[in-house]
């Protein structure tokens, strides 16, 4: 893993499941599954408090725009959903492409109770209005809500807009008193993300994504790092300008140094959770060397 820095205990945490997984045989069970597009950083690190965000990664764009649904308490009425931000929304995609994967089904059932579901993630369950439980429903109604749009060159100049959503349709629990707050029950993958989902799924091990799994920003790495590192032939040159289009998100790109700093942390963090990683900082960015996979590939393949 070469030279390690100084460690937060969040750091310490992490190095102690890492050393923890490497003295525990990996069960399939252990083994998630992630769409190889959706690791590419799709989503914001903060809420971007508007209802469309653009991310850019080279000659194509990534355009989200926010759902809405009836209110509860006034079905005459719209609920502005929002835009998903953070690690929960990222989590929950892990998720539903993991049990679409393994069930070899579009339709993706999300238990009843958010207890149940936060159980399933390994994540803390907190009630309240500003506790785990509630937060994570908002953010589920805000990712299955969400449009997705491609936009890319067109064959004879000007743009290309491909409308990208991974969700089809989603079914929604209304809480009897209309005052808590919903959140999805069932997610039916649309039938293209589907397919291409089977036929590019990348395997990585959920007790490392766990590890994570509070860190936006590393989540992203981990995952990216996860999907393009095996699949290189010679290395890559990845300069500070290509790594801030893709993990530069809420920082300002005149503030270069603070995206630097930030950057070198959450790499720390998401190196500790896919240790075999070959990335070496030089001075225009990182040089990434093709490394082996995170997930044996004979055991990604039994599943």
């Amino acid at each position: 893993m070469g030279q390690l820095l100084l460690f937060s205990h969040a750091n310490q945490k992490r190095f102690d499941a890492y050393l923890e997984r490497r003295e525990s045989p990996l069960e399939t069970s252990d083994i998630g599954f992630i769409y190889s597009t959706l690791a590419q950083c799709f989503l914001p690190y903060r809420d971007p408090g508007v209802n469309h965000w653009e991310r850019h990664n080279g000659k194509y764009s990534l355009l989200l725009s926010a759902g809405a649904i009836h209110d509860p308490s006034n079905p005459d009425k719209l609920l502005e959903l929002g835009l998903p931000y953070g690690p929960k929304p990222r989590i929950f995609m892990c998720y539903i492409n993991s049990l679409a994967v393994k069930r070899k089904s579009s339709v993706v059932p999300i238990p009843r109770t958010m207890s149940a579901l936060l159980k399933e993630l390994g994540l803390g369950r907190r009630g309240g209005p500003r506790g785990s439980i509630g937060v994570f429903k908002d953010q589920l109604m805000r990712l299955a809500g969400c449009a997705f749009t491609i936009v890319g060159p067109g064959p004879k100049g000007g743009e290309t807009y491909t409308k990208a959503p991974p969700i089809k349709a989603f079914t929604v629990w209304l809480p009897p008193n209309h005052k808590s707050t919903v959140w999805p029950t069932e997610i039916v993958l649309t039938d293209d993300f589907f397919q291409s989902l089977q036929s590019h799924a990348i395997p990585y091990d959920i007790r490392a994504l766990r590890s994570v799994q509070s860190n936006a920003r590393a989540l992203d790495i981990f995952l990216w790092c996860t999907q393009r590192l095996p699949r290189l032939n010679k290395p890559l040159m990845m300069t500070w300008d290509d790594l801030f289009d893709l993990f530069g998100g809420g920082i300002a790109k005149s503030n270069q140094r603070l995206f630097r700093q930030k950057f070198r942390a959450d790499l720390l963090a998401a190196r500790m959770a896919y240790p075999a990683a070959r990335m070496e900082e030089v001075k225009e960015g990182y040089l990434l060397q093709p490394s082996p996979t995170s997930v044996p590939r004979l055991r990604a393949k039994m599943r």
